[in-house]
């Protein structure tokens, strides 16, 4: 979906901003209504039973528009009446730039200055009713060790919350912190800050998976997949591989008899049992690495990701296998693989997946069969503009934001349908997190604010 662009305006940037996955299952706790994590409580987003209209006045007046100080591509969560964002704070703090601000300018790229000034990071909780800034907690503060794109931020991961506790992670400064609903830290557990590729910044948002959780931490240093306790922070296990940098989240997938988490990085996706974190299999042999994350339903795991030069990979793995099931060279299938290709055309956001189909967003708009892997409609988005946070799934319907904060309405199925433009976008901002849906509201975050659409 990025094909079209220039080639250095093309390099995956990040995670899918605000930068996960599970099936039909949940893999934290979460009601119906809330949006509990990156891509929702069933980190798939897709939502059933959301209560948002079918149709929309062409331009809507927001229920109630809410300043963020600092700046971040995290994605609201919400828990009941409680929304969690977080941001990075600087006395110098810039705004993150759009594509043409950013990615393609060459000046941008592999250049970010060495940081200076200190950054204070935040966790912000707002009343989702009306939009008021119940608190504010401090999770770090110190100079980032590294710097990051003009286009990302230092608070681009999205924070996941339980019943009772919201869990806040940010690369950049090597934190992760506990919080009540109060904004009381409950712990802390430190890492080694990222040393992300040409200081892209870092993306990988944290997965609560019942009673654990998940970190994702692959970058030029080492790369490893973290296994806490949710209670305590206390490691449970760690998995391995080798080092390169990646936004992706880990995805959570339940199929014959395991419970796996599926991560993707540099040149391969692999699985692991949830339980120790032995390796189930992997699909090796790819030319790239993963800004976006995978996606999965019952029969099997999809992926998709781009960069300059690679061939834009693309595949389905099945439930049940174990070992290296890379297919052999020239082969498109292998015992585990139901299918590869390439040319997908997958950037930065994740795709998602409705019955039969997969979509795939950016400056495309692709949608594969799920089983097969064939291409059923390639369409430019509306007005070429990019879509770089996830689209949204509301039964056979998706929303999607494009980074002027315009919402697109599209029909699922085989054949290309765009429902409605919904003009919700303001011409001073840049829109690149995933919106979240919570109830009858449809929340969306730009570079300056989160705005609530009833």
């Amino acid at each position: 979906m990025l094909d079209s662009l220039p080639k250095r305006a093309r390099f995956v940037l990040l995670s899918c901003l605000s930068v996960g996955l599970s099936v039909s299952m949940s893999p934290g706790f979460s009601r119906s209504e809330d949006w509990s994590q990156f891509r929702g409580g069933s980190a798939m987003s897709v939502v059933a039973d959301a209560k948002l209209p079918e149709s929309w006045p062409e331009t809507p007046i927001p229920a109630w528009r809410t300043e963020i100080d600092g700046s971040g591509w995290s994605q609201p969560i919400v828990v009941g009446d409680k929304i969690f964002v977080t941001t990075a704070v600087g006395s110098k703090s810039v705004k993150p730039k759009g594509m043409t601000g950013g990615v393609m300018d060459p000046s941008t790229m592999g250049r970010a200055p060495k940081p200076k000034d200190a950054v204070e990071w935040r966790l912000v909780c707002l009343q989702l009713s009306n939009g008021d800034v119940l608190w504010q907690s401090k999770v770090a503060e110190a100079v980032p060790a590294f710097g990051k794109h003009a286009s990302n931020t230092f608070a681009t991961e999205t924070p996941a919350a339980s019943e009772d506790t919201v869990y806040a992670f940010f690369g950049a400064a090597g934190v992760l912190t506990a919080f009540d609903f109060q904004g009381k830290p409950k712990w802390t557990k430190s890492f080694e800050p990222q040393k992300i590729t040409n200081d892209f910044g870092t993306g990988s948002s944290v997965l609560l998976a019942d009673d654990r959780l998940l970190i994702q931490m692959y970058n030029e240093d080492s790369a490893t997949l973290f296994c806490l306790n949710a209670a305590d922070g206390q490691e449970l296990w760690r998995a391995a591989r080798d080092k390169g940098s990646a936004w992706s989240t880990p995805i959570l997938w339940k199929n014959i008899d395991r419970t796996e988490v599926v991560t993707a990085g540099s040149g391969s996706v692999i699985a692991y049992d949830l339980a120790d974190g032995s390796e189930r299999w992997r699909v090796g042999g790819l030319d790239t690495s993963f800004s976006c994350s995978l996606v999965a339903d019952p029969r099997g795991v999809y992926y998709g990701t781009s960069s300059p030069g690679s061939k834009g990979p693309i595949g389905a793995v099945g439930a049940g296998h174990l070992g290296d099931l890379t297919p052999a060279k020239g082969q498109n299938k292998s015992e585990g693989v139901l299918w590869s290709g390439s040319k997908s055309g997958a950037g930065m956001p994740s795709p998602v997946i409705v019955g039969e189909y997969i979509y795939f967003f950016g400056n495309t708009i692709t949608c594969y069969e799920t089983q097969t892997g064939k291409e059923i409609y390639r369409k430019r988005t509306p007005g070429g503009k990019l879509i770089a946070g996830c689209p949204v799934a509301v039964g056979d319907r998706i929303y999607a934001v494009n980074e002027s904060g315009d919402t697109f309405l599209f029909a699922t199925g085989p054949e290309y349908n765009l429902l409605a433009e919904i003009k919700t976008g303001n011409k001073n901002e840049v829109y690149w997190a995933t919106p979240a849906i919570a109830g009858d509201s449809l929340l969306i975050r730009s570079s300056d604010a989160v705005y609530c659409y009833r």
